[in-house]
């Protein structure tokens, strides 16, 4: 007797223990998925600092555009690379590489995150933009650690940063407020 919303499968080569097997095969296979679905997602926009690959969550970023003329501020913290005049408003530009505590690349990049920091207003230099992703947002970073290595969507693996933190190293000395 079946039960109303019961599947039948029709398997003449097949017994009916052999159709409970692959069946339960089947459903174990795709509960990760199913749990993997239940948790919270995070687009990301992710970028390279020279050969390293890093990512930011889309909603930590106002824009993404290439760097205008940088104005040097004599005296600066080494991370300050200068400042830039962006859409009627003055922006520190950043080199992340300091925060990250990694070596800058080589080439300067061409291209700037403009991070939604109120005051001052921060931009970072990047080597590139690599494109966008969607992480499985664990929530869980590491205490005093700017990055978090997570998986996105397509099996690429990112070092998130943790920008809140980031922008707490980077302005850990009076800069241009604008």
């Amino acid at each position: 007797m079946s039960m109303p919303g019961d599947v039948r499968v029709a398997a003449p080569f097949l017994d009916a223990e052999a159709v409970a097997a692959i069946l339960a095969e089947r459903q174990r296979a795709l509960a990760p998925l199913e749990a993997a679905d239940r948790r919270a997602r995070t687009p990301v926009l992710s970028w390279t600092l020279g050969d390293e690959l890093y990512a930011t969550p889309l909603t930590d970023l106002a824009e993404v555009a290439t760097i205008p003329r940088v104005t040097a501020v004599p005296g600066a913290p080494a991370a300050l690379l200068g400042l830039i005049a962006w859409r009627g408003a003055v922006l520190n530009l950043f080199d992340p590489a300091r925060a990250l505590r990694i070596a800058s690349p080589a080439e300067a990049g061409r291209v700037m995150l403009v991070l939604r920091h109120p005051a001052p207003r921060v931009a970072l230099q990047v080597s590139a933009v690599t494109g966008a992703a969607t992480i499985v947002d664990s929530g869980t970073a590491g205490g005093d650690a700017t990055t978090r290595f997570v998986e996105a969507d397509d099996g690429q693996r990112l070092a998130v940063v943790d920008t809140a933190l980031l922008i707490q190293r980077l302005l850990a000395r009076t800069v241009q407020e604008g």
